[in-house]
């Protein structure tokens, strides 16, 4: 299980981070970050930040 951010459409607003702090992570250089390793443990949490993603720039590949 694992999660893939459109880079061309993600607008970098931190919505994902705030819904699941342990898998995404909004680096310094503004690109949103995904741990794959904590994708399957926080199932519940990712599925809430691609919901509430304004550009629905996060795909879930369960």
């Amino acid at each position: 299980m694992h999660v893939t951010i459109d880079r061309d459409v993600c607008c970098a607003s931190g919505n994902c981070e705030m819904a699941a702090p342990n898998v995404f992570e909004l680096a310094d250089s503004g690109e949103v970050q995904a741990d794959d390793t904590a994708v399957e443990a926080n199932v519940d949490t990712v599925r809430r930040a691609i919901a509430e993603c304004p550009t629905q720039a996060i795909t879930l590949h369960e």
